[in-house]
């Protein structure tokens, strides 16, 4: 189809068929130019509308940080490929909940819903690793008190658990005295690994440190009655303890973690990070700087920080969901 032949298009004029018409035109187009040379002044109900839309914007996603993410807690399956496992440990089931935080933004009632969750994934143990209780008051006397407190209001929701449960202490759980911490523990009916472990299969032992940051781990304790050739967890809170397992060279196959809540607010980035995610978090606690969330692969041995239940020490969570974990062990 030629140019002239499409609807609504004549001939376009040449040059010397009008002088005046060409005069016309390019005056015409040399005022079009100065008037988007000009820097354009915005009007009063442009910039009222962007201020409006801004601010709309930054309250939704405040709003949405503050009451929406941090109670929609998420399950993350998570397969733990093991060198060294026995075929029958093949397909085990072990779930974990860390940094519930009950007292400050989360309550015995979120605590009761994410145990009855836990009730309905088909595992066999849940780990929980730390930081129980924390609340917001600045008289250390009174601070103790309400922890306590809050510790107690933990009993009825964890006895909700139809699994066996297995914890270690967090940074928060030292900071305000462990005594409170083992006294809801033991009437929870959680056995409360204090660099110790257990058998929790055949071949299969859970070994847990007290936190490095309040708290006194010895990995040497903890492991001294597994014995050699079995296949062995490690419970720690702060993440970055795995640095010390490495050093060691110590017979460790998973450390699972908290501590971190996964920065709690997370920003996006072009590329993935060292765990895999197009996010970063804008902050993350000493101890949680090396491994803040997620699975990671040292050599023969992995990691896995919990993104945690609750907040602290702001209410709020973006790109960051709750959560919990469930590892099934595997043959590599």
């Amino acid at each position: 189809m030629s140019e002239q032949s499409l609807p609504g298009r004549g001939s376009e004029p040449e040059a010397n068929d009008d002088p005046l018409l060409e005069e016309r035109l390019e005056l015409a187009y040399e005022q079009d130019s100065r008037h988007f040379a000009r820097p354009r002044l915005i009007s009063r109900r442009s910039l009222m509308w962007m201020f409006g839309g801004l601010l709309s914007t930054t309250v939704m996603g405040t709003g949405y940080a503050r009451f929406v993410e941090p109670t929609q807690a998420q399950v993350d399956e998570v397969t733990l490929s093991i060198a060294g496992l026995p075929a029958r440990l093949a397909g085990k089931r072990i779930a974990q909940i860390s940094d519930i935080h009950v007292g400050a933004y989360f309550t015995p009632e979120a605590a009761a819903a994410a145990i009855q969750r836990v009730n309905q994934l088909s595992v066999d143990l849940l780990m929980l690793t730390g930081d129980f209780a924390t609340v917001r008051e600045r008289d250390y006397r009174r601070r103790a008190e309400l922890r306590a407190q809050a510790l107690m209001t933990l009993i009825e929701p964890l006895r909700l658990a139809q699994m066996p449960m297995v914890a270690v202490s967090g940074n928060h759980d030292h900071w305000g005295g462990l005594d409170p911490v083992v006294r809801m523990a033991r009437e929870a009916g959680v056995t409360l690994l204090r660099n110790d472990a257990l058998p929790i299969d055949d071949g299969l032992w859970l070994a847990g440190v007290e936190d490095v940051w309040g708290g006194r781990p010895d990995l040497g304790a903890a492991l001294r009655d597994i014995p050699t050739g079995a296949t062995t967890l490690l419970m720690s809170h702060s993440p970055d303890y795995f640095d010390n397992v490495i050093q060691r060279d110590a017979p460790v196959a998973v450390q699972v973690s908290g501590h971190t809540h996964g920065g709690q607010v997370r920003l996006p980035r072009p590329t993935p990070g060292p765990e895999g995610l197009y996010s970063y978090a804008v902050i993350v606690p000493d101890y949680g700087k090396r491994y803040p969330i997620g699975l990671r692969r040292i050599g023969d041995r992995t990691v896995y920080t919990n993104r945690g239940l609750g907040c602290w020490p702001i209410p709020y969570r973006l790109n960051c969901p709750p959560a919990i974990t469930v590892f099934t062990l595997q043959q590599p």
